[in-house]
């Protein structure tokens, strides 16, 4: 496995406060995985490879939109403990990982080891909007909520250049949705996961980044009830899937719930001439 882009102590002490604080909460995520959660069931791989137009499962979405991935270069962007990583280097992508926590890329470079999938994976210690990354290199970037923890212009400015001309960007970021809504998260559990400064993007934004990266494409609105359960750390993957298809059901039945949907999983297509 290669890594490029490793911070040195100087490097991380020119990080803005606002990236410095995401690489060490970050870190500290990664100090909490444990050596036997590390290998990945082949059914919960397999359900990536060619997931439906209409899978109640975000990340599924995203693959779909994806595509066939087969030997295409793709970079996981904010690839956190490696997860998307494994799923898109054992589904045949030479996989560029990058991420700014230290501690998260080790846990990737563990996690690809253990799944037999490190020859395909090379890592890359980079801020989002700073990748360490020739232009007109990816065929896909994957972008899983990372876009509302840096600044989402400059992100994909870097990505369009990145990006091979036709190549495409997917991402799926958590929304602002209306003020009440933010009220009542504001009364609910914390995320575990979330950092101090991470802001919900605005539909206005999702608009500047495909217009940034190239023009919009394809989209869906997920998670309805998820927006609630979700802070409580619900585990059980049947109660799960039951209320990510109540979810599905609501955005197909009921258009309203789309304005408090969250999150939204989009591409955007950089052009294939310049």
């Amino acid at each position: 496995m290669k890594q490029v882009g490793v911070f040195t102590n100087d490097h991380k002490q020119s990080l803005d406060g606002r990236s410095e604080r995401e690489r060490q909460h970050y870190n500290r995520l990664a100090d909490r995985v444990t050596a036997n959660s590390m290998v990945m069931p082949e059914w919960n791989i397999e359900r990536y490879r060619t997931p439906p137009r209409t899978t109640p499962f975000p990340l599924e979405f995203a693959f779909h939109l994806l595509g066939n991935i087969e030997g295409k270069t793709v970079v996981d962007l904010g690839c956190g403990e490696g997860l998307n990583t494994v799923i898109l280097a054992a589904l045949g992508a030479r996989v560029l990982s990058v991420d700014i926590s230290d501690k998260s890329l080790e846990v990737t470079h563990q996690r690809a080891r253990a799944n037999n999938v490190d020859d395909n994976v090379t890592l890359v210690h980079a801020d989002a909007a700073d990748l360490k990354i020739e232009q007109n290199t990816a065929d896909r970037v994957l972008c899983a909520a990372i876009l509302h923890h840096v600044d989402p212009a400059a992100t994909a400015k870097r990505i369009r250049q990145v990006l091979k001309p036709g190549g495409i960007a997917v991402f799926e970021e958590p929304m602002t949705g209306p003020d009440w809504v933010g009220a009542i998260k504001h009364w609910l559990p914390q995320n575990p996961a979330a950092t101090e400064d991470e802001r919900p993007l605005s539909l206005e934004q999702v608009q500047e980044v495909s217009r940034l990266v190239g023009c919009h494409g394809r989209s869906r609105y997920f998670g309805v009830v998820v927006r609630v359960t979700d802070r409580f750390n619900l585990r059980s993957m049947k109660a799960l899937t039951r209320i990510h298809k109540l979810d599905a059901w609501l955005l197909r039945n009921l258009k309203i719930t789309s304005a408090f949907a969250s999150p939204l999983v989009w591409e955007a297509q950089k052009p294939a001439t310049i």
